[in-house]
């Protein structure tokens, strides 16, 4: 079975540390974004099946982030 993709985004290093390491632990593939634009960097690249999305964030808040997500084609669900 393939690891599902979890994309966690947040300019916290301690929360973005936390979060990766305890979904790795539960045996998910983790990609990190530190603000919303690397965000739909790893997007478009990834394709996760899920994204942790902090809401203020430097450079692309998350809810930008959110409405350029939701104009692409590609369906996942996302969680603030």
């Amino acid at each position: 079975m393939e690891q599902q993709k979890i994309l966690v985004v947040d300019d916290d290093k301690e929360i973005l540390f936390s979060m990766s390491k305890l979904l790795e632990y539960d045996g998910f593939h983790v990609i990190q974004a530190k603000d919303g634009i690397e965000a739909l960097e790893q997007f478009e690249k990834e394709k996760p099946d899920l994204i942790i999305l902090d809401i203020m964030m430097p450079k692309l808040d998350g809810i930008s982030a959110l409405m350029k997500i939701r104009a692409s084609t590609y369906r996942t669900r996302i969680v603030f």
